[in-house]
């Protein structure tokens, strides 16, 4: 065999191969070396080992900016009986527009929060009860009353159980399907005495209310729905539990005696009490007649706002009602006023003032 034939099995032949491939290597080498820092980041990301982290631009921190807190003052307005049933019920189905509110929804609806007291049962169940005056609504009120502006109603009177447990049960659940949320009321003792607390901007307002009209059966219990009965003592430790968690403090009272221009010894007593509690401001309602307003310890107390809707006038007194408007901020009351309105046709009431 020739020299040029040799075997590539052989020894000589597997050395010449070894030779070119680390020759080939060192020229590879050498132009990596020429190329720099390209050749070097190639070279890194062909071994795993070799590689190394790239710095990069940490951002800077940033602050979110912190909303300013709405301190701008909130206004509340506040209107005595709002009696839905007998001839203005009769007036709700017969008509499709805003009444018996058409003459006062447009300035109530401006507050941020509206309240009344709801004198009558909203539904179709039940039956009168053996009382003198009983007074049922037709469902159509609670949009009435809703398109008038109100967004809290009190059921803490005498009327809210003209038609037994079922139906006051029934208002109660229908109310909120229509944006309004009962006061001082509910399917117990429990619920009933449990306050209303509405934060609007920065203001938190707390509300309870209560009833010390008979009949007495119209109270809730610890299994039955009904109102809140004006007993002093659950009063004062219902304000007390409720004064850490609002800046100003509402109580509603249904009591006094009808048709009196003058408030009684009682009511004093029972503002007196709610005061001392820890209550802002004491509003009353159910006399059917305009009373005096008046002040303890520095808290302003109205006896009685007299009616807003109602159907059957003795007189004047009884068309005649107030109207009241607050405007609070935070804790302080920056300032309060009554307006004044009366009862015109049908039961709807109009400005007078």
């Amino acid at each position: 065999m020739e020299t040029g034939d040799r075997n590539p099995r052989e020894p000589g032949a597997l050395t010449r191969s070894r030779r070119a491939l680390i020759g080939d290597a060192a020229r590879v080498g050498a132009v990596l070396a020429a190329s720099g820092p390209v050749a070097s980041l190639l070279t890194a990301c062909g071994s795993p080992s070799a590689h190394r982290a790239v710095a990069t631009p940490t951002p800077a921190p940033t602050t979110a900016p912190t909303a300013t807190p709405d301190t701008r003052p909130i206004t509340i307005a506040i209107t005595g009986d709002i009696m839905l049933g007998r001839s203005v019920g009769d007036h709700i189905r017969a008509t499709s527009d805003r009444y018996p509110f058409n003459g006062v929804a447009d300035w109530l609806g401006g507050f941020d929060l509206t309240i009344g007291n709801l004198e009558c049962v909203v539904s179709t169940l039940g039956a009168p009860q053996a009382k003198q005056y009983t007074f049922e609504a037709p469902p159509l009120g609670f949009a009435r009353v809703a398109a008038a502006g109100y967004d809290i109603v009190s059921v803490a009177n005498n009327h809210s159980g003209d038609y037994g447990k079922l139906a006051f049960a029934d208002m109660l659940r229908h109310l909120p399907d229509h944006g309004l949320t009962p006061l001082g009321g509910g399917m117990t003792l429990a619920q009933a005495h449990t306050p209303v607390i509405r934060t609007l901007r920065s203001t938190t307002i707390g509300l309870l209310a209560y009833c010390q009209i008979e009949p007495l059966s119209f109270a809730a219990t610890a299994s039955s729905p009904g109102h809140a009965w004006l007993d002093p003592a659950l009063m004062a430790a219902d304000i007390r539990a409720l004064r850490p968690q609002c800046d100003f403090l509402l109580v509603f009272t249904h009591w006094g005696i009808e048709y009196h221009l003058s408030e009684s010894a009682e009511q004093e007593a029972m503002a007196c009490v709610a005061i001392d509690a820890g209550a802002d401001f004491v509003i009353g309602a159910h006399p059917h007649v305009i009373q005096p307003s008046s002040s303890y310890r520095g808290k302003p107390i109205v006896y009685s706002l007299g009616n807003f809707v109602f159907d059957e006038m003795w007189g004047e007194d009884e068309r005649r009602g107030h109207v009241l408007s607050l405007t609070v901020q935070g804790s302080k009351l920056l300032d309060w006023s009554l307006r004044g309105s009366r009862i015109s046709d049908y039961g709807a009431p109009v400005w007078v003032s």
